[in-house]
């Protein structure tokens, strides 16, 4: 997986949604792991004063992973989060984890972000909650900027295709004329597991489940950076 260089500063991947629950620092976590992966050195950024993902960088280390090209920080106020974003660092990657609530953090990271990842459930609530993410994203650009954006579909299980809930809100999404990204993350315990400490590549390769896991967060990187790249002018 190759990253788009970029000679001022690093990308911005924002993930975001206003409905808890549809596994934003999960998902924040594994790209980290994956940039991290392909010898990037990757800051998170955590808005969320419950400290998840700064948690999970904590609960890590003290676990004895070594997090190689991942720092975290917490950043909960509104003009230190505009600043880190100017000025973030010696870092070419940068993704920022917003709390599903922080309407005026979803804004600035937002308006600083190359891409926007809006992880959600199939569900008719989370279905909701994406599209009105989707109006914060297209209202950040204004007049003078699309920012892209991708909906990604989380926690997928494959009973869920067969169930009304799923259809409807699909249905939903379909009639608003927003399209899922082709990457997704299905329901797996090792997901959680790596949420918890750890990293998909730092843990036994050998072991199928990893490998699978490492398919779809490597999918989902490589579709983030093409779509960076395609959308770029």
């Amino acid at each position: 997986m190759a990253v788009v260089e970029s000679d001022e500063r690093p990308f911005v991947i924002t993930i975001g949604s206003p409905k808890g629950g549809c596994g934003k620092t999960m998902t924040t976590i594994l790209l980290a792991g994956e940039f991290a992966a392909g010898d990037y050195k990757v800051l998170v950024i955590d808005t969320d004063p419950q400290r998840s993902a700064a948690n999970w960088y904590d609960t890590s280390k003290k676990a004895g992973y070594p997090l190689k090209n991942i720092e975290v920080r917490t950043v909960t106020e509104l003009g230190d989060l505009a600043k880190t974003l100017e000025k973030p660092g010696d870092y070419q990657l940068v993704l920022v984890d917003i709390q599903g609530t922080a309407a005026a953090a979803v804004g600035s990271a937002v308006a600083f972000a190359d891409f926007v990842v809006i992880p959600t459930r199939a569900h008719m609530y989370d279905v909701n909650g994406t599209i009105g993410m989707v109006d914060q994203v297209r209202l950040a650009g204004g007049r003078n900027r699309k920012i892209p954006f991708g909906i990604l579909l989380n926690a997928v299980n494959g009973i869920d295709a067969r169930t009304t809930a799923f259809k409807l809100a699909m249905d939903r999404l379909k009639t608003t004329g927003l399209q899922l990204m082709d990457s997704y993350l299905s329901l797996r315990p090792t997901f959680q597991a790596i949420a918890t400490a750890g990293s998909l590549y730092e843990t036994d390769g050998t072991n199928k489940a990893i490998q699978d896991a490492r398919d779809q967060t490597n999918a989902l990187a490589a579709e983030i950076i093409r779509r960076i790249s395609e959308e770029s002018p």
